[in-house]
This record gives C-alpha cells, structure tokens and sequence, in this order.
C-alpha cells in the first residue's frame, strides 16, 4: 500500500470518527433538550460550575441549594428520600468535571452523555481483549449493541452517571497491569477512587498482589497520583477533604444504605440484619481466600481473581446503584468466551441465548416492578449473581486451560 493511500485511509477514518461524534452529540442534544434530567451529573456539573466560574467551593450549601432548586423547583424533601445533590467527589474528580462546568448546563449534559458513550465503547473492546474473546465483525457490533442499550448502560447514560467512566478506568488500570506497564497502571487505578465504593476491594487486592509479584512500580504510580492530584487540589483547597466527609457523612440522613446481599437478607425480615451480616462477613472471608489463593500464581488467576473481587465489590458494598453493574461486563463476556470454548458450536449459540436473556429479562424486570420513575431493589440481583456464580463456574477451565484428563482421552479415539 502507497503512502499517499494510507493517508487517504486514515484521513476517510478520521472524517467518519468525527462525523459519528458530531453526530451523537446532536442526538444526545435534542434528547436532553426533550427529557430534563441527567441529575446525577447535574450535581457534579452543577459544582464545576460554582467553582470554575464563580469561585466557590462545590461542597458549598449554595451549591446543594441551587441543585435542588435545578431538580425539584425547590428544596429536596429528605424525609421523602430525595437526592439532596451533593458533589460528594473528591476535589480531583475536577480533572473531568472543570471542563463540562465552563459551558451551559444543556450543552455539558449533551457531550457529557457522549462522552459516556464512548466510554462504553472503549470498555466493550477492552473486555474482549483482556478476555482473548475473538469474535466476528458481526459479533463483535451485537455485543456493543449490547452494552450500550442493556439496562444498567442506559440508566447510567441518561442520569449521566461517573460510574460509566470510572468503569472505563478500572478495565484500563487491569488492562495495563497485564501488559506491564504497571506506573501508568497505578496512576489510573488511582483516578479510580474518584467513586471509592467501586474499588474498595480492588484496590487493596492489587497492592497485595504488586507486593507479592515484585511489582512495586503498581504502587509507585499510586503514590505518584495521590502526590500530583492529592497534592495539587490540597493547596487549591486545603480542607477539601473535611468539606466532603462532611457531605459522606449525611448520607444516612437522606437516603437508606443497602447492597444487594442486604437485599437478599431481606427474604426473612425477622431475621435480616443478623442474616445480612452473616453473608457479608462469609462471602468477605471467600474474597480473602481467593486472594491468598491467587498469589504466586499466573496472570490469569490473577485476571479471575479481580473479576471476582469486582463481582463481590457490588454484592456488599453498602454503597452502590445499578449504574455501577456496567463493570461487570469483563465478567461476563469472560463467562461467556468460556462458554463458547468449551462447549463449541452449543457454546455460540447458549452465549447469545444468554445475551438475549439478559437484556430483555433486565427490561422486563425493570417495567414490571417500577413504581412511578423508581426502581426497585430486586433491579439489584440479577447481574452480580449470575457474575458471581458464572465465574465460579468457569475457574476450573480458565485458571487451568490445560486440557482435562477425558476431553484427552476422547481425542485419542
């Protein structure tokens, strides 16, 4: 191939990626335009814009007050168990919000939404990668399809939700630990605790497991983005972290604080705070095994185990919402690529029966059980479940691909 046709190439690429985007953005655009809302981004633009332009911290009541007066028309009723809207980030959180709080709110909300978009995007082909799913161009478009209109990927685009970002930032932090670029890794596993109830686990299991590898340089980049980030917006703000403790701490006060393990305790109401604290503290002493299990291991144990440690993040983090279950895809498209390795041709076709269960039964579940725009805590279940049990499912197979004893045997008749 000439030179000047690889440019042509690249050029027509180009011009097609910006025309998609343009695009996108209009549409997400008319759409903000016709259904007001997106009100978690709302409250995060809401303090970029305070604090960009007015100069005033986005921890702030005035900033509170004029994201209620935004949502509600006035004051939230917190008996009632509405959104107080809080920017509840922290500080460095502005490192992706400061650019949205310089434009109008209808605008922001517009590329904010295609921002997430293409977030999901990136992750999808991350998730294949890390799973070493190789699929057809065809497959490969169902499954993006897939994610961007399953139910979690939709709720979390139109409420315009971190979650879906902050996803991205996890795969790319494993991604990279995988390919050894473990200070690069580090830095963006560290932008990960702008949403810290999504990698609580996570983050302790890799400092482990850095330690145990030899692979300190994971640490190093940790260090050095708790040093530039931390640093940085500390001498911007200093008590900043006081500020939004302040606004964590009056969560309780508004809002009810479940997860869904709490949800499934919740079958024997007479018993549930006794049941739910028993299955915490089991399925935390399952998670600390698999950790110890894991080390001196290979780097798929090491892959399996921070698929897991994510599944169980979402099952008994006492903070969380449907719109985080979109990192849960890695998991299940590793469930599903094993699905497909072992069982061949069935295997195709059970994945996308799977496929298809999975997105109707979600928007099934959510139209029959919603009341009024709310949904229920039953949304909760499905999908750590099936992560759960599925990944325990295919360990055998993954973590030890070499071939079992019979499936030897059968071939050398």
């Amino acid at each position: 191939m000439t030179e000047d046709k690889s440019t042509a190439i690249i050029t027509v690429v180009v011009v097609l990626i910006v025309g998609v985007l343009i695009g996108l953005t209009f549409v997400n655009y008319r759409f903000s335009e016709e259904n007001p809302g997106g009100n978690d981004f709302l409250a995060r633009w809401m303090g970029a814009r305070y604090w960009i332009v007015e100069g005033v911290s986005p921890y702030d009541q005035r900033v509170t007050e004029a994201t209620q007066y935004a949502i509600y028309g006035r004051s939230a009723y917190r008996n009632r168990g509405e959104d107080v809207g809080h920017f509840v980030y922290p500080l460095y959180s502005m490192v992706f919000f400061a650019p949205f709080g310089l434009l109008d709110y209808l605008p922001a909300r517009a590329l904010w939404m295609t921002l997430l978009e293409i977030s999901l995007f990136l992750l999808v082909i991350l998730s294949l990668r890390m799973a070493d799913w190789f699929v057809s161009p065809l497959q490969g478009i169902l499954l993006i399809l897939f994610a961007f209109f399953w139910y979690h990927s939709i709720r979390g685009i139109i409420v315009g939700q971190f979650a879906i970002i902050n996803s991205l930032l996890i795969v790319l932090s494993i991604f990279l630990i995988l390919k050894k670029q473990d200070v690069l890794a580090g830095l963006v596993l560290f932008l990960t605790t702008i949403k810290p109830q999504m990698t609580f686990l996570l983050i302790p299991f890799v400092l482990i497991w850095a330690i145990d590898q030899r692979r300190r340089e994971i640490i190093y980049g940790l260090l050095i983005g708790c040093g530039v980030l931390g640093g940085a917006t500390l001498l911007l703000m200093p008590d900043w972290p006081v500020q939004m403790l302040k606004q964590i701490f009056d969560y309780p006060n508004y809002t009810s604080i479940g997860s869904p393990v709490s949800i499934l305790a919740g079958v024997t109401p007479g018993l549930r705070k006794q049941i739910s604290w028993f299955l915490h503290g089991l399925i935390g002493v399952y998670l600390i095994i698999e950790w110890m299990v894991s080390l001196k291991k290979d780097i798929r144990w090491f892959y399996w185990t921070v698929l897991q440690t994510l599944v169980v993040t979402n099952l008994i983090a006492f903070r969380t919402a449907t719109t985080h279950f979109v990192i849960l895809l890695p998991a299940i498209f590793l469930v599903f690529k094993v699905m497909e390795e072992r069982w061949k041709r069935a295997g195709k076709w059970t994945v996308w029966m799977f496929v298809l269960l999975i997105f109707l039964g979600l928007w099934g579940l959510f139209f029959r059980t919603v009341q009024g725009n709310i949904e229920q805590p039953v949304m909760y279940l499905p999908v750590p479940l099936f992560c759960f049990v599925g990944l325990l499912w295919i360990k055998w197979w993954y973590v030890r691909p070499q071939k079992l004893f019979f499936d030897e045997i059968s071939q050398m008749k």
